[in-house]
């Protein structure tokens, strides 16, 4: 077997690459962000430790790796957007691939001392009503209707493309929510509820199905992800734009006030301005805003309040 598994370059960043574009269940965006951080840790590790090929690297390698990056943070070196976590992920996703599942993973934070992140967006990364309008003007009918789906039910793209419409039909009918059994994270189901307008969303989708889901029939689900974000591409969209949109939507929805991120309430204020727009106790708007979160949460398949900040503020 030649060097780096055997994978088809002596050179460890570009069998990174292509292993990752072989194995890993991604997306465009992701497999090149991933190859770009394992590229920085090839570098890395070929100056301090002389090592070029993976068969060489280590556990301690690489949790030295993940300390030097914790080091580089808060010394200011490194901007807080560059997490060391996703750095030290993006090596383990790659050396696993490349053995099999073989690789020990290091973790971020027992391994390497990485605090964790709580990232808050200044400004809604939510898909506008008229970016999606235009969007489904270019994209084909079928994806379109994946971007309904997304936008409607909050799902990944994964899961919009693995979903049977038929089936989510028959669960809404019988218990009025649809359960995510497909392409869900940690393979875990989960239910999100229907609310009004979710069954013609549902309808529409089954009118493409024409398989066990809404991938067609004649195609691989790479395959048709290739080409569902070859179409995003042209229509200059992010699909992980209408999960935002969700997220503060059902914020909306629950609370009766907007998602702190959508009106460009600052995060230390957030519950002050909510007392405020309801108009009831400081310790009924903390109460509120928890409870939302924490439903969010659950329907996105987090099931930890602390994410919904990335999408609400």
């Amino acid at each position: 077997m030649s060097r780096n598994f055997g994978i088809g370059s002596r050179n460890m960043a570009v069998a990174g690459r292509m292993v990752l574009k072989r194995k890993f269940q991604g997306g465009f965006q992701s497999i090149y962000d991933i190859g770009k951080r394992f590229e920085l840790f090839y570098v890395w590790v070929a100056i301090n430790f002389g090592v070029k090929k993976m068969e060489n690297v280590t556990f301690e390698m690489v949790a030295a790796y993940g300390q030097h990056l914790q080091t580089e943070l808060d010394a200011g070196l490194r901007k807080s957007s560059s997490a060391p976590k996703s750095y030290v992920s993006a090596v383990n996703t790659v050396l696993k691939l490349a053995t099999n599942n073989r690789w020990r993973t290091v973790r971020p934070g027992s391994d390497c001392g990485i605090a964790r992140r709580n990232y808050i967006p200044d400004e809604s990364k939510a898909m506008t009503h008229a970016t999606h309008q235009t969007a489904q003007c270019v994209v084909g009918d079928r994806i379109a209707s994946l971007m309904e789906m997304q936008r409607f039910f909050g799902l990944r793209f994964k899961e919009s493309c693995l979903i049977s419409p038929k089936q989510a039909l028959k669960d809404v009918q019988k218990h009025g929510y649809i359960t995510l059994r497909a392409g869900t994270k940690g393979g875990k189901k989960r239910n999100v509820p229907c609310r009004p307008g979710g069954i013609a969303i549902l309808e529409k989708a089954l009118s493409f199905q024409d398989g066990r889901s809404m991938v067609p029939k004649s195609m691989l689900y790479v395959e048709f992800r290739t080409e569902c974000y070859a179409q995003a591409k042209l229509a200059g969209i992010s699909f992980h734009g209408e999960r935002h949109y969700y997220a503060q939507s059902r914020y909306t929805g629950i609370t009766g006030a907007p998602a702190p991120v959508h009106v460009g309430w600052p995060r230390r204020e957030r519950i002050a301005k909510l007392t405020e727009y309801l108009g009831v106790s400081e310790a009924e708007a903390k109460r509120i805003d928890s409870a939302a979160r924490l439903e969010i949460s659950k329907e996105l398949g987090h099931n930890r309040e602390d994410v919904t900040n990335a999408y609400l503020g």
